[in-house]
């Protein structure tokens, strides 16, 4: 199994959730890893790996890219480990500050990026179907004007 060489804290919480011994990858992470091992040895140019969005208890939805590179001669597999809830969450925080949006429609973009429907956001909100609706037509009506306040500004 894959011996991990360097790891960062997030990718590290992401593995000890896992229940992973602390210098190996976890299972979940290494058969995604696989594929790849084939062309580990190859001198290429050419970006050789692959992307995979696996869903894991506790963790949800984890993004793994896996690229080999080449270290003085020596081959690796660099294995990128993105939490796609914690992504979401900071699209919406920074989506919430620069469209100026209220704190109820915050909430609305958070679980509508997560891939709600309306139903499911109004009752996780509290909230009628017709209410959640307006929120996100709001919320388009605000990235409408951001963007088209960008494209004015690069023709100024």
């Amino acid at each position: 199994m894959g011996e991990i060489e360097k790891i960062n804290a997030p990718a590290q919480r992401i593995c000890s959730l896992l229940k992973a011994k602390a210098e190996a990858l976890p299972t979940e992470i290494w058969r995604v890893c696989q594929p790849v091992l084939p062309n580990l040895n190859l001198l290429t140019f050419q970006k050789n790996g692959l992307d995979a969005d696996i869903i894991l208890p506790n963790l949800g939805a984890i993004r793994i890219r896996v690229q080999n590179i080449q270290i003085t001669q020596v081959p690796y597999l660099l294995i990128v480990l993105e939490d796609r809830q914690q992504s979401i969450y900071n699209k919406a925080l920074s989506d919430a500050a620069l469209l100026h949006l209220t704190e109820r429609e915050s909430e609305v973009w958070q679980l509508r990026l997560r891939g709600l429907d309306y139903s499911e956001i109004s009752r996780a909100l509290w909230i009628s179907q017709n209410t959640v609706k307006k929120h996100i037509k709001n919320i388009l009506s605000k990235q409408r004007s951001h963007q088209d306040d960008e494209e004015y500004a690069l023709m100024a």
